[in-house]
């Protein structure tokens, strides 16, 4: 169900974000080729929750991430998205992100 409501719910506010500033968004896992083939493979292929965080989950982007040397990846603990980047870390701040004092009075500022 969700694969059918992406393009409606989420694909079309980000692709008009991104746009907005002057940028292209590429979906690589959206592909149609690689949701058909995923669709395919069984799903203890994909992920095994019985085991370990950091090797059960995503299984298979584990998987292709070992094979490409990206070792360290390839054991991260999966964390949700919003969360993924770690940019209020980057910033050296432990407050929410877009609290009205960090929020410039222009964009340019």
């Amino acid at each position: 169900m969700e694969m059918r409501r992406i393009s409606e719910r989420n694909l079309g506010r980000d692709d008009r974000i991104i746009s907005d500033h002057g940028r292209e968004a590429r979906f690589p896992y959206l592909d149609e080729r690689v949701t058909q083939f995923l669709r395919r493979l069984p799903i203890h292929l994909k992920a095994d929750l019985t085991l370990p965080r950091g090797v059960g989950e995503k299984r298979l982007l584990r998987q292709v991430a070992y094979n490409l040397g990206l070792l360290q990846a390839s054991t991260l603990s999966k964390r949700a998205m919003q969360f993924g980047s770690r940019i209020a870390k980057a910033e050296g701040s432990s407050r929410l992100l877009g609290s009205a004092d960090k929020i410039p009075a222009r964009l340019d500022a």
